[in-house]
């Protein structure tokens, strides 16, 4: 960079200066060096770079980057607008206080049911039906035969007869045991059928007419089914 050298007189300085003895003044020169200002830097040939990143009173970010070499503009940044929000207006809505009535009701049955409510309102609550009186009966299990004879000569009670237990295989004349029975005939030539619903009629064990060897009218007697 060249230097440029200006070159000033200032009259005014001759009084203040020094008198020789003839009783001039001296003029003197003064010099004084002035560096050019440098010419600005194109923006292609910057090799500086500043970023700046600023934040405005929404929490908004902005700014830029920009080329910050010698002689180039300093860009400014305009912070964003802050965006505007309209919220709806929240609508009210007042509702004229009741007085509450609690009620605990018993139906005819004794089935309890209620609870609170507005007194301005109906009553919300609906009666219980009672249960139905008619219940399925459960259907008793037929118990198995009373046993009797064997070893031990069981008896059967008053009204029964023991006979020979039609699903064993050997009979009381062998000490077996049997079972009790109230005996009911059935069978026979006329073909009499049982009186109790679900009794069958099993062949007679104490006599010798056998069904299954041609004896057609062979009497029998009334036993439970389960114990046939």
């Amino acid at each position: 960079m060249k230097s440029v050298f200006l070159t000033v007189s200032f009259a005014a300085l001759v009084a203040a200066l020094p008198q020789d003895g003839y009783g001039y003044g001296y003029v003197t020169r003064v010099t004084t060096r002035v560096t050019p200002t440098p010419r600005p830097t194109t923006t292609s040939s910057c090799t500086i770079t500043i970023c700046a990143d600023y934040i405005n009173s929404c929490s908004m970010g902005y700014g830029g980057c920009y080329p910050a070499c010698p002689g180039l503009p300093t860009p400014t940044f305009t912070p964003p607008p802050c965006p505007t929000t309209t919220k709806k207006p929240t609508k009210t809505t007042s509702k004229k206080p009741c007085q509450t009535i609690c009620v605990d009701a018993v139906n005819e049955c004794g089935i309890k049911y209620g609870g609170c409510y507005c007194s301005e309102e109906p009553f919300p609550y609906t009666k219980p039906p009672c249960p139905s009186k008619t219940t399925a009966k459960p259907t008793p299990t037929p118990a198995g035969p009373r046993k009797c004879g064997g070893l031990q000569g069981l008896q059967c009670k008053k009204g029964e007869t023991c006979i020979d237990d039609p699903k064993s295989p050997c009979g009381i004349a062998v000490d077996c045991l049997g079972i009790c029975i109230v005996e009911q005939f059935c069978g026979g030539f006329a073909g009499f059928a049982c009186k109790n619903k679900g009794d069958v009629c099993i062949d007679d064990p104490r006599d010798d007419c056998d069904p299954k060897k041609g004896g057609a009218d062979c009497g029998g007697l009334c036993v439970p089914k389960s114990w046939a």
